[in-house]
């Protein structure tokens, strides 16, 4: 498995959406082109045409294969952290942050599957709970290795740490995601 940096990301973006432009503007030229052309610069003209439908094709293609932004909400009660996440499908960065706090990671019981189950409504996915946690230390594995991190304590107060750009934001604003089901579960345990 290849993992790609979130500049890599951007830049593997942007060169598929001008490819695809390129192309595109290479097959509409063939195409107004040909009948009022000879036949040898028709048929570099198919030839054209052909290879700027075939790179529109990859380029959508890998368009599409591109990774999404990840998140992860760290809810903070009592004395452990439930880190929730949308990306189970890159399970390396739940591997990483379970071999880093491996001494301090539970499993859920089934009481606990059941108490954050209202969060799956909403695309998050309880996946490891961490006991003693250090706060600080955790929020930078995880603004590490995913996009947006939302931190939540036992007040209720809101830090959203944005790091697509960076794996070290500066700042933090007080919003948090869009969940149906929150109700204030910090509290409730």
């Amino acid at each position: 498995m290849v993992i790609q940096s979130r500049t890599d990301v951007s830049r593997n973006r942007l060169i598929y959406i001008l490819t695809i432009l390129l192309s595109l503007s290479a097959l509409i030229t063939s195409i107004s082109q040909y009948s009022g052309s000879s036949d040898a610069i028709r048929a570099v003209l198919l030839i054209l045409g052909a290879a700027g439908a075939l790179a529109i094709i990859l380029s959508a293609i890998q368009l599409l294969g591109l990774p999404r932004r990840s998140s992860v909400l760290l809810i903070y009660r009592n004395d452990e952290m439930v880190v929730a996440t949308n990306a189970t499908h890159e399970g390396f960065k739940l591997r990483f942050l379970r071999d880093v706090l491996s001494e301090n990671t539970v499993n859920f019981s089934a009481a606990d599957h059941t108490q954050w189950k209202s969060l799956e409504d909403d695309g998050y996915f309880p996946a490891l709970c961490i006991r003693n946690p250090k706060k600080l230390l955790i929020l930078k594995l995880c603004t590490m290795v995913f996009d947006d991190v939302y931190f939540v304590d036992s007040t209720n107060r809101w830090e959203h740490h944005d790091s697509s750009g960076t794996s070290e934001p500066t700042f933090s604003t007080p919003e948090k995601p869009q969940l149906r089901g929150w109700k204030g579960m910090v509290s409730s345990s």
